[in-house]
């Protein structure tokens, strides 16, 4: 008569065990009272600004065009020919002269997921605005016009002038009849 207990206990707990399990519901349910309602209508009209220029000493925002709605692969309306500046920094920058010549060694960092070809120049002006020194960045292949993969791409100048550049601000400033656009399968 012992056997009879344990089944009838074993059996109670399997009754319970499958009526707690079908009163757990786990589906993700909207509660009105605590979901808010939306409070902006979504716009086709958006401006998004293309990357600022940049300078040793800072950024400067850049103009903006609105060339219509189309979209880049990352869902960012093409806002104008210099829309694809957006995704490219400009970092470890390196100025320098050797045997009485400057250079420039540094990294542009493509955040796209396309390559993009595009020709920069860096660009030295006097305290009037006059332009002094001017350069076109080359990639270690030597073509000035780059070809930018995803990802740290190292770019290099030689900067030819008799002035020391090194102290100096400077601004990079991209090529308009190149145009910075992704890589097409047809290039």
């Amino acid at each position: 008569m012992r056997i009879v207990p344990k089944t009838i206990c074993l059996l109670l707990a399997a009754v319970m065990l499958a009526a707690v399990s079908a009163c757990v519901n786990i589906e993700p349910r909207i509660d009105p009272s605590v979901t808010p309602e939306p409070t902006a209508v979504p716009t086709h009209e958006a401006v998004i600004s293309p990357a600022p220029t940049e300078t040793a000493s800072g950024t400067q925002p850049s103009e903006t065009e609105d060339i219509g709605e189309a979209s880049d692969l990352l869902g960012n309306i093409i806002s104008g020919p210099d829309h694809y500046a957006r995704y490219l920094r400009f970092e470890n920058i390196v100025i320098y002269e050797e045997d009485e010549d400057t250079f420039l060694d540094g990294v542009i960092v493509n955040g796209y997921g396309l390559p993009i070809t595009c020709a920069v120049d860096i660009i030295y002006e006097d305290e009037d605005g006059t332009e002094i020194a001017r350069s076109r960045l080359q990639t270690r292949d030597g073509s000035y016009l780059l070809v930018l993969q995803p990802g740290d791409n190292i770019v290099f100048a030689r900067i030819l002038t008799d002035m020391t550049l090194t102290d100096r601000e400077y601004r990079f400033e991209y090529d308009k009849e190149a145009g910075i656009r992704p890589l097409n399968s047809d290039d």
